[in-house]
């Protein structure tokens, strides 16, 4: 590239850059309450939690929290890589004179962030062989697509974003690998970014798979990467490996799981770097693929047993996950009306070509075997269906909504070169008439506060308990939606959060459950552990038959807690329970006014043996 061209390329990368930063930035009415500034999303308060609280001291940074899934607290299944590393850029960022609170500063580091993938983006388009006016194109795609938004809008500290940079940089460095074989510095980089993605989450070691199946496919046709190089890479991968790793607790405690960073990922990791100096070390033969065939069956046996959690957690078969909006698939998504709006205004509409796309991407894929651009037609067979599986992980296959797209134009104005511009012409209307509805309704929405319709309603509950938890800490009996905001408020203990992958985590829910279906009068002796008790109905519908309201519980059995302390009236309430909060709501003026939380402190019982042991019954 010439100076001419990359000044160009810079240009249109700050340029881009520019309009994906605006476009994240318009969320900004949704993270701010009054003179607070709120992190976005509900996970996003936990993340926020933990950095800023490194921020006031990096010594105490955290793996294992004792103040979740109280009495007995649990590691953490984030690694630390994500919030130590946004907790530096803050105390950066103040080390350079910006002042205000921290978390002021946090909320914008996304919005920053977006340059990266943007120029990520061009610098794929470029890699792929695009003409310039497609290349931007892909970029403006990216820029503008509600899914950037969703990921790196102001206050969203939730690690997607992270995770989304290194799903691109993964393919940017793997693609200039294969077509350079010999490029020492491209393996090593490609090397360096699957050993550290871990680091930023557990589940990143999936990057690995693309790379390892296109160099499967390109060694049955032959064609074997120079062992030199190869070596290179598998060094600086696993070395990279090691180097997230020795920080982490669950490694040091010699954990052997998927869902924390543990010695399961070095395992993978040597099981990728010894499957990829095969590859490039061994020819093709018919002894050759019997030997890797068993060998992988072997290495599998290990980590057998940890696909039985991830499955739970993939088809949302777990505790809970059923009801996440994040957890829900595209084709669930596609069986509704308003499900089919939602994936329009989030994907654009090209989210429903996305069955013809993956075929072309398959076909492509067949066409060119022999060639660096398979591991790219692979990359976007293997993100699309972990993006239709589940609606939280669009990061992994975003970008194969639009750019086989865009390579597929590219192949037709080769062809009919005469056309080639209004080839080009007729592309870009298909992206404006993709991205109107998105452009029009999604991007400039306006979001409640906190991306949350509740929390304007919870945020004084919230701060009648922080106010009670700094004279008397305790745990706090509560639905998980409201975990991270009570951790991230308040120095009491909470019981269940949405943390909702590992057992501990089904076994809390379940507690929760548990104690919430008991009377009132009897949770104090069952339950003597529980300070607090905040009750709110998962939604509030008027009766099938007859007048009222039904109030509809978070648990999956019968909440009696919440007929005994919410909706009776505050003196029918046992004595054992003092009032400290309570918010009211009215839908409107015709509404009767209900009540929608109450806040309890629980006066302490003598503990009994048989109480403690219902109040630990999982089932």
């Amino acid at each position: 590239m010439d100076r001419t061209a990359r000044l160009k390329f810079i240009g249109w990368w700050l340029l881009i850059g520019l309009i994906a930063a605006g476009a994240s930035a318009l969320k900004w009415p949704s993270v701010h309450l009054g003179d607070e500034y709120l992190p976005f999303g509900m996970d996003a308060f936990y993340h926020a939690r933990r950095i800023l609280d490194t921020v006031a001291d990096p010594s105490a940074f955290y793996e294992i929290d004792y103040k979740i899934h109280a009495p007995e607290g649990s590691l953490l299944t984030w690694p630390w890589g994500y919030d130590y590393a946004m907790a530096w850029l803050i105390k950066g960022a103040m080390a350079l004179g910006i002042s205000g609170p921290p978390m002021r500063i946090a909320i914008w580091l996304p919005v920053l962030a977006v340059f990266i993938p943007a120029g990520l983006m061009l610098l794929l388009a470029r890699r792929l062989g695009l003409p310039n006016g497609l290349v931007v194109l892909a970029g403006l795609a990216m820029a503008l697509s509600p899914l950037t938004q969703l990921l790196f809008g102001v206050g969203q500290l939730d690690h997607h974003f992270a995770e989304y940079i290194f799903v691109l940089a993964t393919l940017v460095w793997g693609l200039k690998w294969l077509t350079q074989p010999s490029d020492r510095a491209s393996a090593i980089v490609l090397g360096v970014v699957l050993g550290v993605a871990p680091a930023i989450h557990n589940g990143l070691f999936v990057l690995q798979i693309p790379l390892l199946a296109a160099m499967l496919v390109l060694w049955v046709q032959n064609i074997r990467l120079p062992l030199r190089q190869v070596l290179q890479f598998a060094a600086a991968f696993l070395a990279s490996t090691v180097a997230v790793l020795l920080p982490s607790l669950p490694f040091r405690l010699g954990l052997f799981e998927f869902y924390t960073l543990s010695w399961f990922h070095l395992y993978v990791a040597v099981c990728s770097a010894v499957a990829a100096i095969a590859l490039a070390a061994v020819a093709k033969s018919t002894r050759n693929i019997a030997l890797l065939a068993v060998g992988a069956l072997v290495l599998l046996i290990p980590i057998a047993g940890q696909f039985a959690v991830a499955s739970g957690f993939l088809a949302g078969t777990a505790k809970r996950l059923d009801t996440i909006i994040e957890m829900r698939s595209l084709p669930f998504m596609a069986s509704t009306p308003a499900g089919r709006q939602d994936l329009t205004l989030m994907f654009s509409a090209l989210v429903w070509l996305l069955p013809l796309t993956t075929l072309y991407c398959a076909w492509q894929a067949w066409r060119e075997r022999a060639t660096p651009r398979v591991f790219f037609w692979i990359s976007c067979i293997f993100g699309a269906l972990l993006m239709v599986s589940q609606l939280r992980m669009h990061y992994f296959g975003s970008f194969a909504l639009y750019l086989p797209v865009l390579i597929f134009a590219q192949a037709c104005m080769a062809r009919w070169q005469n056309q080639s511009k209004a080839i080009a012409l007729a592309v870009s209307l298909v992206f404006v008439a993709a991205y109107w509805m998105p452009g029009r309704w999604q991007l400039p929405g306006v979001s409640p506060p906190a991306g949350d319709a509740n929390f304007r309603v919870l945020r004084p509950i919230l701060e009648d308990l922080r106010r009670a938890c700094a004279a008397d800490p305790g745990i706090v009996l509560a639905d998980n939606d409201v975990g991270h905001y009570i951790r991230y408020y308040t120095d009491c203990s909470v019981i269940a959060n949405n943390f909702l992958l590992t057992p501990q985590h089904a076994a809390k829910i379940r507690q929760i459950d548990y104690l919430t279906s008991l009377p009132a009068a009897a949770l104090p002796g069952a339950a003597p552990f529980v300070r607090y008790i905040l009750l709110r109905p998962a939604g509030i519908m008027h009766q099938e038959t007859g007048p009222g309201m039904k109030y509809m519980s978070y648990s999956q059995i019968p909440a009696q807690l919440i007929t005994d302390l919410l909706l009776k009236r505050v003196e029918d309430v046992p004595s054992s329970y003092t009032l400290i909060g309570q918010a009211n709501i009215q839908e409107s003026a015709d509404e009767p006014v209900l009540p929608y939380i109450r806040l309890y402190k629980v006066d302490p019982v003598a503990p009994r043996t048989e109480a403690v042991s219902a109040a630990s019954r999982t089932e």
